[in-house]
Parts: C-alpha cells; structure tokens; sequence
C-alpha cells in the first residue's frame, strides 16, 4: 500500500466520506474536518520529504484529533 493511500486511510479513521460530504455541502464539523485534513496532509508530505516509506499518525497529532473529536 502507497504512503497516500496510508495517508487517505488515516483520514477515514478520524472523518469518513460520509462527513466530509456533509462538512463541505452543509458545514456540519466543518472545522474538525479541515483540521484533520490539514495535519494529515501536511504530516504526509513532512514524512515524504524525510523519505519514509510508510505513514504514520504521530501520538500528538492522534492526541489532538481524538481531543477535538466532536462526536
């Protein structure tokens, strides 16, 4: 499995299609979500540049997501 495609399963752990659809048409979560998608992507592309081979969610970030996890 790709590195992006790690990344992009990570994100569907914290904020499924399902909320991101709603997140974008309606609003709901909208600020959870863009914070998932924006400390996973920019982690993603932080470990890329490091040549890692594989991406992982680090603990602060897995801290921070599940803390303002608003369900």
């Amino acid at each position: 499995m790709s590195m992006k495609q790690q990344c992009q399963d990570a994100i569907y752990n914290y904020v499924d299609a399902e909320t991101q659809r709603n997140a974008a048409l309606t609003g709901e979560h909208k600020d959870y979500v863009c914070l998932v998608l924006q400390l996973l992507r920019d982690e993603y592309h932080a470990q890329l540049s490091a040549g890692a081979t594989e991406f992982v969610v680090p603990d602060g970030i897995n801290l921070t997501l599940t803390d303002e996890c608003p369900w």
